[in-house]
């Protein structure tokens, strides 16, 4: 009798034993994965970042002039000191935005760049500045406004939307700071005021 109680213990400690060690060993499985969890969430996170703005960049239209590729329409990305005309979100969606120069020299998308004023010259070469260049351009006149500094004349406000368009060029030198566009005189340089808003048409790298 003695030795079937023993035996029967002994079974019993055996099987606990068993137990104790297999929800241990779950224990140390379930430890391991729980913890790198967070890691494909953040390099998914990131790629779909990464997509977005690829594919935000994807959707302006191109137009090649010569040897050179430009955005067919001006930039709309708020960055920096950028806005609407009359602060009208409707106006983005039709002209672009409105730069400040310094924004304007780092607001092109990745591969893009504002064009310096020897490419805007390869511009008005090609299209002789005149008229055609609405076409081959596509000129949008999203006027300009007004971001301070010393200025003659008309200030502040917005002017000129749907008649004149503006663009900035990335010169330092103050007779090529901007370009134009209206019917009568085609696309040509302009001395552009540093205190103005301005649109922005990027040039392919």
């Amino acid at each position: 009798m003695k030795k079937q109680l023993t035996k029967l213990a002994l079974t019993a400690a055996f099987g606990l034993a068993l137990t104790l060690l297999a929800c241990e060993d779950k224990e140390k499985k379930q430890t391991p994965a729980e913890t790198p969890a967070a890691e494909p969430a953040a390099m998914e996170t990131q790629q779909t970042s990464q997509e977005a703005a690829a594919e935000k960049t994807a959707q302006y239209k191109t137009v090649k002039i010569g040897t050179q590729v430009w955005m067919a329409e001006n930039l709309n990305i708020e960055t920096g000191y950028s806005v609407c005309y009359d602060d009208n979100p409707d106006n983005c969606k039709k002209y672009g935005r409105l730069y400040d120069w310094n924004t304007a020299k780092e607001a092109c998308p990745k591969g893009w760049h504002l064009p310096s004023k020897e490419e805007w010259q390869t511009l008005l070469d090609f299209s002789s500045g005149d008229k055609t260049a609405n076409e081959k351009f596509s000129a949008l006149s999203g006027g300009y406004g007004y971001s301070g500094g010393d200025c003659e004349g008309e200030c502040g406000g917005y002017h000129d939307v749907g008649e004149v368009g503006y663009w900035w060029s990335a010169s330092e030198d103050e007779d090529w700071t901007a370009y134009f566009y209206d019917e009568r005189n085609g696309v040509n340089n302009n001395i552009g005021d540093k205190g103005n808003l301005y649109s922005v048409r990027c040039i392919q790298n």
